[in-house]
Parts: structure tokens; C-alpha cells; sequence
């Protein structure tokens, strides 16, 4: 994984924003993981922000988060742009990237903000909250930490995307991030990624990184605690979920799609990945919305 460091700066600069507009502003790395914030998430969960509240009853809305969140950033990184979105609820979102040597190494994120010239619809939140399992003695107070959203118009939410903006760029000017060498393992994890629809095997695989296959099979058992058939598995297992969920594609399709030339054995794998055929993830998942696209709201 990469090592980051911060200059004093980078906190300060995290501080004044919040004190500008009262949002909460982070640091994300390409997998979203959250690097540095302001202000953190409180460990109190009355404390806790709307999104924060579903996530600690729903594994499902997490995960949704998760996926348009990290679709977000494969945007920036294709594009090298700043990208305004809405997530999958249609709230407003925004990532920053900032860039060194022409590669994006990290964004900065803004978001979970409701638009203010949409009314917010709290019997249609109500029905969605109780669809993905909100336990009743909490509706009340999920649905009342919805009306208390952050909200702005889009205009102004434009205006601090564009101070942001030229925050990043004095991030790059002064090198306030600086990060360090990528090891084999996250390497490794890059290229899966890249590569998920191809055909893999741990022969190209170890190739393309420049080492032997048994030195890759050390790394990725010591520092993933896995092995190569089962790391790619449970990330082609992912998109699967997913393409499930969000397109009409046929199981046979899926299969081929993630180069498994036996549907048959795709099948088996799903199933013990989730517990559940394809027929019945996807029969579970299809009330769910997944992006802005289903946004019932």
C-alpha cells in the first residue's frame, strides 16, 4: 500500500474549509479508503450524519455506497477532472483529484448533501429506509437525521468544488501530499483490477509485475492472506453481485463477461460466495436501488 504523508498545511486547509460552509471534507486514496478528515466521524452514534446512520444497520447500503463512490473515482482517473455526481439516494457529491506527475494520487471528497430546491419526500425515504431492513424503532430517528441533511443549491455547491479546486492545486504546487513507493501486493491489486476482464492466470499475472511465480504466490499469501485463484475469484465475485443487481444481463452472460467459459461453475462459485444462486441474489436485490439512474428520490 502507498505511504502518504501530510504536511501541516493539509490539516489547516481541511479546517478553514469546514469553517467557511460547515461541510465535511476529506482525503481519499483511489480505493476511497479515507486518508485524512475534517471534521472525523464521531465514534458516538448520535453524533453519526444521515448516510452514517443507514450504514450501521444495512451491509447492503454500504456496499452500494462503496460502488458508486469507487465508480466515481474510476471517472476522475480516466478523465483527470474534477467530477460532480449524485450517489445512488441523489444527493450531491463532488471528487477533487489531486495529480503529481501526471497520475492522480489521491482526491479530495466532498458530499452527502441534499439539493435544496428538491422537498425532501420523507414518506418515499421511509418506505426506501424500511425496504433495506431500518429496524422500526429507529425510523424516527434516521428520518429526522434526513431532514437535517446539509443542504445547499447546486450553484453554490459548484462554488466550493471550485475553491477546492484550487486547493488541490496548491497541494501539487507545494507538495503538501507526498507519497511512496507502491509494494508488489497493491501492484498486484492494480492489476487484477485492470484486468478483471481478461483471461488471468498467475503465469501472465507474475509476468507482467516482472517476478517469479513463486515469489508473487509468497507476497500475495503473506501480505493478502490469499492466493492468486482466490483473490480474483472474490473480485470477478463482486462485479457479479453487481451486474446482477443493476443490468438484465443473464447469468451465461455474466459468466462469459468475467471470462468464465463454464457458466456451470461460475454458478457454483457465486453460491458459495453469497449463499444464494444468481436467480434468487438477484430476486433479493432488485427493490434496491443501486445509483442515480434508480434514484427513487
Amino acid at each position: 500500500m502507498y505511504q502518504y504523508q501530510f504536511d501541516p498545511e493539509i490539516h489547516q486547509m481541511l479546517i478553514n474549509f469546514y469553517n467557511i460552509c460547515g461541510l465535511r471534507v476529506g482525503i481519499h486514496a483511489p480505493d476511497m479508503t479515507i486518508l485524512t478528515e475534517y471534521p472525523k466521524k464521531s465514534d458516538k452514534y448520535e453524533n453519526y450524519r444521515f448516510c452514517d446512520r443507514i450504514r450501521y444497520y444495512s451491509n447492503s447500503f454500504t456496499e452500494r455506497c462503496s460502488a458508486c463512490d469507487i465508480a466515481a473515482f474510476r471517472h476522475i482517473k480516466a478523465t483527470k477532472k474534477t467530477y460532480i455526481y449524485r450517489c445512488h439516494l441523489g444527493f450531491m457529491e463532488a471528487l477533487i483529484p489531486i495529480i503529481a506527475n501526471d497520475e492522480i494520487i489521491c482526491a479530495i471528497m466532498i458530499g452527502q448533501v441534499r439539493d435544496d430546491t428538491v422537498t425532501p419526500d420523507t414518506g418515499k425515504m421511509r418506505e426506501y429506509l424500511i425496504s433495506i431492513g431500518i429496524p422500526d424503532a429507529a425510523l424516527r430517528d434516521v428520518i429526522q437525521s434526513y431532514q437535517n441533511m446539509y443542504h445547499i443549491g447546486i450553484s453554490r455547491f459548484e462554488a466550493l468544488v471550485y475553491f477546492l479546486e484550487i486547493c488541490a492545486q496548491s497541494i501539487y504546487d507545494n507538495r503538501w501530499i507526498r507519497r511512496g513507493e507502491q509494494s508488489i501486493a497493491e501492484k498486484f491489486k492494480d492489476y487484477i483490477h485492470t484486468n478483471l476482464y481478461n483471461d488471468l492466470s498467475i503465469f501472465s499475472t507474475a509476468s507482467a509485475q516482472n517476478i517469479s511465480v513463486p515469489h508473487l504466490s509468497r507476497i500475495i499469501a503473506r501480505d493478502l492472506n490469499t492466493t492468486f485463484t482466490k483473490y480474483l475469484n472474490s473480485q470477478r465475485m463482486e462485479v457479479a453481485r453487481l451486474l446482477l443487481r443493476t443490468t438484465e444481463m443473464t447469468v451465461n452472460e455474466i459468466a462469459l463477461h468475467l471470462c468464465y467459459n463454464d457458466p456451470a461453475y461460475f454458478m457454483r462459485l457465486f453460491k458459495r460466495d453469497t449463499g444464494m444462486t444468481c436467480t434468487q441474489y438477484r430476486k433479493v436485490s432488485q427493490t434496491l436501488p443501486d445509483d442515480g439512474r434508480d434514484n427513487p428520490f
